[in-house]
């Protein structure tokens, strides 16, 4: 009998209530069809007990795919149910996150495929409402999902007519650039902006626009083409843009050798397809180069920015004159958290500041984060979603929200030769000498009211005398977590007293000689973290903070190369199903399926053995007591699990 047919007698035997850690399952595993028609026949006072990211995600989906079948026949009146029950269940969604206060990205993918659902149906007002309620909900915490939800409210706001609307929401878009992270994107806000601008008959900035499109670097070629195009379109002919008056000769430059790249024949026919790629390295030379000397792309756009508020552009050169001011300083940029990345960039900023000691370093990153950099002599911070500056006026700008490591990953893998503390470190032009010199060690500096409230913690708990394991459970990504983590804490908990980490109330893991810790800031988090004897955590945050405080840990892993991960952290030892599974780090992400199951679910984070884990601990401990001697008692015997 197969999964789905079990899971459909529950309901069809007269037993109506299903579990919903199994309902959850067949959610994140993707069965949308089977969690839609489940979910359905619970009763609605009863669905607020299935509550979950996943179950909710995907009955609105699978809701979706229903509602399009109704109207493909034109059933109305069941179209109309459809859309009732949907409206319900993103309800039910969206209350259940503000009661949490928990707004996962599920949450937003939710918000944002009903939204262009809507609009499809002519129901844009309704679809507004959802729009709104994910900006105000923090969706700015993913900026990809952010952006995608402003360029929305922009296209909704010219379907009605509102053109001056849609413009300004657009202008303050491509006005931000760094909370993009993909700077392809970009070009097609400008593009949309242009053709807002020439809507409303603003034509000096609709041609100013066109050009800047050809002058920011990005590398998507058929993004260039299509302003080419419509310069082309705008001046009737190619030699009357070399020849107009009102184009500078930079803009006649770029747009000169962009419209001959697109005259080139596809040499990739005849197998001299290397020429094609030559001629296009050659273009995105030039582009970079001009930014480089100029910055012309990153200041255009501010200056964007600033013709919407004085509604003029300034004149050409005293644009020109602005681009060339002498520029100080540096900006890295990060419009997502991402506590472990915020560590590994760490060691490179030290590295780049000790380069440069008379440079001031800007971090650019939301204020809720500032707490990781809290006392970091390395930078000055800015709240990147509130603070106005402008990238063009430094010396150098990084734009880590278009992740360097995210890429390098994606382009080299399986074979990842760099960590990301490298790969951070040469995205800031540090060089590895230069790394090793200054040190590869994450930097985290705990606060002095953190440290005293950890001690008096400690005091208070009676764990002066104990030797305490610290276990943070899960990681932001589901697919990273291991799924034996309450076993494995039970068995601790026999030996150790366990603090166990969650940024959210923890329920479960009712054992003696275990601690929740999921009330406190970040600071205090960490601060307790560090008077732990030895730490245990998934792909996550806790790896990286072992290195920088010097603890202990033991690291579990399973698509990501644990290897690779903890090259530069002695204290470290990472665990992994490699060998039991006969598999390689696939460093897949959690919307691909792993390739084994082709579920979301990590089967090699499932295959790793408690003995495993505490065998590990054992040595960690061990260790650490050859190194120092402590007065903490300390129970060395392996215990025996069956997992």
């Amino acid at each position: 009998m197969s999964e789905t047919t079990q899971h459909m007698e529950l309901f069809s035997s007269g037993n109506h209530r299903i579990d919903p850690a199994e309902l959850e399952y067949m959610a994140f595993s993707g069965q949308f069809e089977q969690v839609y028609s489940l979910f359905k026949r619970i009763a609605p006072e009863d669905r607020k007990n299935y509550a979950n990211k996943y179950v909710l995600n995907q009955v609105v989906w699978g809701g979706i795919v229903k509602l399009r079948k109704f109207l493909a026949v034109q059933n109305e009146e069941a179209a109309d149910d459809e859309k009732f029950f949907i409206d319900e269940v993103v309800t039910l969604f969206i209350d259940d996150c503000r009661k949490n206060r928990n707004f996962p990205r599920e949450f937003f993918q939710t918000l944002l495929y009903w939204s262009d659902e809507l609009v499809k149906l002519v129901l844009q007002d309704e679809a507004m409402f959802y729009i709104e309620t994910a900006l105000d909900c923090g969706c700015n915490k993913f900026p990809e999902l952010q952006l995608q939800f402003l360029s929305r409210v922009a296209r909704i706001s010219e379907d009605k007519g509102n053109l001056r609307e849609a413009y300004v929401v657009l202008v303050n878009l491509v006005s931000r650039p760094y909370l993009m992270n993909d700077r392809n994107l970009v070009q097609e806000i400008l593009f949309d902006l242009s053709q807002t601008a020439l809507k409303i008959g603003d034509t000096s900035n609709y041609k100013r626009l066109l050009f800047l499109g050809l002058r920011y670097f990005y590398t998507d070629m058929t993004g260039r083409q299509n302003f080419v195009s419509q310069i082309g379109k705008t001046y009737r002919k190619p030699y009357r843009v070399l020849l107009a008056g009102d184009v500078s000769p930079i803009d006649k430059l770029l747009f000169f050798i962009h419209w001959l790249y697109g005259k080139l024949p596809d040499f990739g026919a005849i197998k001299f397809g290397f020429i094609n790629k030559f001629v296009k390295f050659a273009v995105l030379a030039v582009v970079y180069v001009i930014n480089y000397l100029w910055r012309s792309g990153e200041a255009g756009l501010q200056q964007i920015a600033i013709s919407e508020s004085s509604q003029q552009f300034p004149e050409t050169s005293a644009f020109f004159e602005k681009s060339r001011n002498p520029r100080s300083n540096f900006l890295i940029t990060r419009a997502m958290g991402g506590i472990g990345d915020l560590l590994m960039m760490t060691p490179g900023i030290h590295a780049l500041k000790q380069k440069y000691p008379g440079e001031t370093i800007f971090l650019a990153i939301p204020k809720n984060y500032f707490s990781v950099f809290r006392n970091n002599p390395d930078v000055q911070l800015i709240d990147i979603e509130n603070d106005k500056f402008d990238p063009s006026q430094f010396r150098k700008w990084f734009n880590f929200t278009d992740c360097p490591a995210a890429r390098t990953e994606a382009r080299t893998a399986p074979k990842v030769k760099l960590s990301r503390v490298e790969i951070f470190a040469r995205a800031l032009g540090v060089n590895r000498f230069q790394l090793k010199k200054y040190g590869t060690k994450p930097r985290y500096f705990i606060d002095n009211a953190d440290a005293q409230f950890a001690e008096y913690f400690w005091e208070e708990n009676g764990l002066t005398e104990k030797t305490v394991i610290g276990v943070q459970l899960q990681a932001d990504e589901t697919y990273r977590n291991y799924p034996h983590t309450e076993k494995l804490v039970e068995a601790l908990s026999r030996s150790f007293t366990v603090l166990i980490f969650d940024a959210k109330p923890i329920s479960g893991f009712h054992f003696s000689n275990v601690i929740k810790i999921d009330r406190f800031s970040i600071g205090q988090a960490f601060a307790l973290a560090g008077q732990c004897d030895l730490l245990i955590a998934p792909d996550s945050a806790f790896v990286h903070l072992s290195a920088a405080l010097d603890v202990h840990c033991v690291a579990l892993f399973g698509p990501i190369d644990g290897k690779m991960r903890t090259k530069h952290y002695p204290l470290c030892e990472y665990l992994d199903a490699s060998k039991q599974l006969g598999c390689v780090s696939c460093w897949r992400n959690e919307t691909i399926p792993c390739k084994l199951t082709n579920m979301r679910t990590s089967v090699c984070m499932g295959d790793i053995r408690i003995p495993q884990i505490l065998a590990a601990v054992n040595r960690g401990l061990r260790h650490q007591i050859n190194e120092k001697p402590i007065t903490k008692e300390v129970t060395y015997e392996i215990l025996e699990q069956s997992v």
